[in-house]
């Protein structure tokens, strides 16, 4: 007889699987004198409660990773005027006067402008794939 670890009740040597949970015989499975009989997986039905762990996680990150780029695209149109025309004269410092028509300018400015945007997203995307991490690990705890 063998003592079930995850519900406690006490089981025949010959089965290999708890008929009461489903938990598999953790030790003295491989043991000669003894014959197992396979039980059916089918008896055992898992709860099918929701798993709460993480979703805070998954909320937060979701909301990080659609806020902070949003942010920064709106920030990257207030300061659009004075920030092309910097760019402008970088592009062509012999020239005194500063146009923020240039295309080149343009251009790059919203190139850097979608690159701090993907940038800004990544601690969303980061903080909801440890949510989905903590799901996963709580479904897994469930099955053993």
């Amino acid at each position: 007889m063998w003592t079930c670890v995850k519900c406690g009740q006490t089981v025949d040597d010959s089965q290999t699987v708890c008929p009461h949970c489903g938990a598999s015989r953790s030790a003295g499975r491989f043991s000669r004198g003894i014959q197992a009989r396979q039980t059916p997986r089918a008896q055992y039905v898992p709860e099918a409660a929701p798993v709460k762990a993480g979703r805070g996680f998954l909320i937060l990150g979701s909301l990080l990773a659609l806020l902070l780029p949003t942010l920064t695209i709106a920030l990257a149109v207030i300061l659009r005027h004075d920030l092309t025309g910097q760019i402008y004269h970088a592009l062509h410092p012999d020239e005194l006067t500063i146009v923020n028509s240039d295309t080149a300018a343009n251009v790059l400015y919203w190139a850097l402008a979608a690159g701090a945007a993907l940038l800004s997203a990544l601690p969303g995307i980061g903080t909801a794939g440890i949510g989905k991490m903590l799901r996963r690990l709580a479904r897994i705890e469930e099955r053993l």
